[in-house]
């Protein structure tokens, strides 16, 4: 029998920031907040056809990893992120509902990652989440200072993580003045404003990926990468 889910991990996973993460855990079941159910209705219908792996680069809670186990059937999902209380409390909800032999859930950067799948320890990924992220990777944040000198750099790891044939689903602010204010604040002490732009990021991903407009998530665009 798994071990029961600690009072302080169901409240951080039912109603924590940010708040379109929430969801509970009944009967075995992932019940997700109103927010988290249309999120998450919209972002799976772009999964690449069949899959049977997912990695997403920015986990928070869990939900799309646990959901795509549970819901879809996939063997093999995996995913990171840098603020440590969400990645303990999605990895007690996987070992709780005892998912833990196709869920990994660490803190780690997306670099790291992709080393393993250069190196042949990991395998790549038939779909790959970035949602809401890719401001942070381009110019930090408050939680992580850590960032990539170009974005030609980031996505050529995302590129290395994506299978051959594979989707990225990439929903992000592509525009500085579009971010929230202390994104704008930490490109300007960079130095880095006119070098974040929707021209320079289709450049990058047009080396590795063809771009599939798909509308909004909410008020953010939403593209899907399909890996060449």
């Amino acid at each position: 029998m798994n071990p029961p889910l600690a009072p302080e991990i169901i409240a951080h996973l039912a109603d924590s920031y940010p708040h379109n993460h929430d969801y509970r855990i009944r009967e075995g079941r992932l019940k997700p907040s109103w927010q988290l159910w249309k999120r998450a209705r919209k972002i799976r219908k772009h999964y690449s056809p069949g899959s049977s792996s997912l990695l997403d680069l920015s986990s928070c809670k869990g939900f799309f990893l646990l959901d795509a186990v549970l819901r879809l059937g996939m063997n093999r999902t995996r995913g990171i992120d840098v603020h440590l209380p969400d990645v303990e409390a999605s990895r007690a909800a996987s070992t709780f509902l005892g998912l833990d032999d196709r869920v990994q859930i660490q803190q780690a950067h997306l670099h790291e990652i992709a080393a393993e799948v250069e190196l042949g320890r990991e395998r790549p990924f038939d779909t790959t989440l970035l949602i809401n992220t890719y401001p942070y990777l381009f110019f930090g944040s408050r939680r992580e200072e850590h960032h990539y000198a170009s974005h030609a750099e980031i996505f050529s790891h995302l590129a290395s993580l994506t299978a051959k044939g594979g989707h990225l689903v990439f929903s992000n602010r592509v525009e500085v003045d579009l971010c929230p204010g202390h994104i704008q604040e930490r490109a300007m002490e960079l130095g880095l404003v006119a070098s974040y732009g929707e021209e320079q990021i289709r450049a990058a991903i047009s080396v590795h990926f063809e771009i599939e407009q798909k509308g909004k998530l909410g008020k953010i665009p939403l593209w899907v990468l399909h890996r060449r």
